[in-house]
């Protein structure tokens, strides 16, 4: 994430949407999960039908991705080993995207009026860098065209 690594403030509004989406519990992950499979239906497939310990893990993953904003040093290298384990599951490259649309729309749904725009760039920024990180340990070479249904994570200007 060396360019598009955390400023203070995005680290400052994460962590505060965090704490308050958070307390939603394993009903935020499955919203997530719902939200994810309307955008990008193609991933349905990859996941038991019943998605409760799936939401659980991403609950656990993202709860340890806020702690370590600040820490790139760790966070980095287990966000690239998580990728690399995810392509034996068929996660794509082209699936990134979707998964950031999917968690910003589960933020704003959950949290409502409690997540600003400018929360939502920030979570935006900080998915991109990561995101590129983790597409980067996954698939090495240039970089892979964006598939279909994989939306757009909004711009920080936005």
């Amino acid at each position: 994430m060396p360019d598009d690594a955390p400023q203070i403030e995005d680290a400052r509004r994460i962590r505060r949407t965090w704490a308050k989406a958070a307390g939603g519990g394993e009903m935020v992950g499955t919203l997530f999960y719902a939200r994810l499979f309307e955008i990008a239906p193609e991933t349905r497939p990859m996941f038991d039908e019943d998605v409760s310990a799936q939401a659980r893990k991403l609950m656990t993953t993202l709860n340890w991705i806020v702690d370590h904003l600040d820490a790139p040093e760790t966070l980095e290298p287990q966000a690239a080993a998580l990728a690399v384990r995810h392509v034996r599951y068929g996660v794509r490259a082209d699936h990134y995207p979707a998964v950031g649309r999917a968690l910003i729309e589960t933020l704003e749904t959950g949290l409502g009026g409690g997540f600003a725009p400018e929360d939502a760039a920030a979570w935006g920024r900080v998915y991109r860098g990561l995101s590129a990180l983790m597409i980067e340990a996954a698939y090495p070479g240039p970089a892979p065209a964006r598939g279909p249904g994989g939306g757009a994570i909004p711009p920080a200007d936005q």
